[in-house]
């Protein structure tokens, strides 16, 4: 027992000091990360963000809806991650059009762009994290529009029939056209057979940072996590003291060394009691945290449990927060809905529940960016595993980029082109955008020199700090330092924190136990 014992104190203090600086910036950026209204104003200037984070030819979502007017093809609208802009020469070069957007850049990303133009005036809507925003053309000034009682985030805009329809990540609202008397009215969004199931992802992710028990269990991991970065001061300390004890000469020793004595003592004892009292938590945490970056994310991505295995409250809304990206199919008229647990598909006029529909297309399991009808020829559907074509005729889907059947291909593996957007000019060049190469041309008759970088998105970058917290959070904040090596940072951080916090019960419980004895 005592072999098992000097093992484990090995681990536990050697372990303990290899991931001092991972598990300092990992509590305090998951105590930060829990709320992000608190910090959703504060953003990272562009010299402290990684040269992988700036934004090169529109890459990283910068674009993702490009409208053109319809009544001057040299007026083009475009939107992203970093807001909304305006071009008049074609959609060459464009300008911010950001004029009463919310101020915080976290709050400001665009998912989507619906564009009116009538006889009495146009309207230009913008489906935003924080809801939806309309500017009256031409002026350049946007202003919020009341969808429900808080802001939610808007997904996706369509034009059904005579109304407008307004989707967000657990809404759907209608309103009758023209836009000049947009009133919207919340659609009770009926389902079959409403989810008795909970994904894996969803209560790993849940567990992680406590929302499972609600803000009461946000607040109590945020405690723990605040316990974490003391556990982590106090063992380098409680490691850094005796070994420079050890290296000063004894009368160094004798002068001045009550106050760090004294420390010493303080954190060694509250290192001990913080440490068992949150052990509980501490595990889960890693053992969740584990899971939740590939390549370990493969085994929980097609997993479920039952309802009542979730041990919180869940919500009534089967839709809730799981609506990712909607399209019309305006040839059987229906609407197909893209949510986190599979896509599902109701006539247009709602007069039936939906009900799952099982396509035989590729989605990463981040959700389709591209959803959108594809002629009458079927659906056209992007994500980060590429962009397919599902065909109506025939129920398969063909790779768009290579013009083969689409294959098994892994929710959780990405393509080498990860699709975020597709557009077409009134030229008719057809052009993608893509995660990490930005805009491309689709084939070899379209014109990519087009939709010019501004120099304030090269030269004024910042990044918001909720998104800065993230990349570090997940590892991807190292892949210029240690490449594609990064992908284990998470993983394997979590198993040694684990053998942490495992060897120091086991530490803890052997010198217990041997005291009652």
């Amino acid at each position: 027992m005592k072999r098992l014992l000097t093992i484990s104190r090995w681990l536990h203090k050697y372990l303990g000091l290899l991931l001092v600086l991972f598990l300092m910036w990992m509590s305090l950026s998951g105590v930060l990360m829990n709320h992000p209204d608190m910090i959703s104003g504060v953003s990272v200037p562009g010299w402290l963000v990684p040269p992988q984070y700036h934004i090169k030819n529109w890459n990283r979502s910068a674009i993702v809806s490009l409208v053109y007017s319809q009544k001057n093809s040299h007026i083009a609208y475009a939107a992203g991650k970093e807001g909304a802009w305006i071009s008049t020469d074609g959609g060459v070069t464009f300008s911010e059009m950001i004029e009463g957007l919310p101020d915080s850049r976290y709050y400001r990303k665009i998912s989507h762009l619906w564009l009116h133009e009538g006889e009495a005036g146009s309207l230009l809507l913008a489906a935003t994290s924080r809801g939806l925003y309309a500017c009256a053309l031409p002026e350049q000034q946007w202003q919020p529009v009341n969808l429900g009682e808080e802001p939610e985030p808007v997904r996706k805009i369509l034009t059904v029939g005579d109304a407008l329809m307004i989707f967000t990540d657990s809404h759907a609202y209608r309103s009758k056209l023209p836009p000049a008397r947009l009133h919207f009215e919340q659609i009770n969004l009926m389902r079959q057979n409403s989810e008795n199931r909970v994904s894996l992802v969803k209560l790993f992710f849940d567990l992680h940072d406590g929302k499972v028990w609600g803000l009461p269990g946000k607040l109590l991991f945020d405690a723990v996590g605040v316990v974490m970065f003391f556990l982590s001061l106090s063992a380098f300390y409680s490691w850094y003291y005796p070994w420079k004890r050890k290296r000063e000469n004894a009368q160094k020793r004798r002068q001045g060394s009550r106050p760090m004595r004294r420390l010493f003592k303080w954190f060694l004892k509250y290192h001990l009691k913080l440490g068992i009292w949150t052990a509980a938590i501490l595990l889960l945490i890693g053992g969740t945290g584990f899971f939740m970056r590939p390549p370990l994310l493969a085994v929980i991505a097609e997993g479920s449990v039952a309802r009542s295995w979730y041990p919180g409250a869940l919500p009534d809304s089967p839709w809730h927060e799981k609506i990712q990206n909607v399209l019309y199919d305006a040839v059987d008229d229906k609407l197909v809905i893209a949510a986190t647990d599979g896509l599902w598909t109701a006539p247009a006029d709602f007069s039936q529940p939906f009900r799952e529909l099982e396509l035989d297309v590729p989605i990463f399991v981040m959700g389709a960016t591209v959803f959108e009808p594809y002629g009458s020829g079927g659906y056209l559907v992007g994500s980060f595993n590429g962009l397919y074509h599902w065909q109506r005729a025939t129920g398969t889907s063909v790779d768009m980029l290579t013009g083969k059947e689409a294959g098994e291909v892994s929710s959780v593996r990405p393509a080498e082109k990860m699709i975020t957007g597709y557009f077409q000019t009134p030229q008719g060049d057809i052009l993608i955008n893509t995660h990490e190469q930005g805009i491309l041309a689709f084939d070899a008759t379209s014109n990519y020199e087009v939709l010019q970088l501004p120099e304030s998105l090269q030269n004024d970058y910042r990044m918001p700090l909720w998104n800065y917290l993230f990349e570090i959070h997940n590892g991807r904040f190292f892949a210029d330092v240690i490449g594609k090596w990064y992908i284990l940072v998470v993983p394997l951080g979590s198993l040694l924190f684990l053998l942490i916090t495992l060897s120091g019960v086991f530490d803890w419980l052997y010198l217990k136990l041997r005291r009652v004895r």
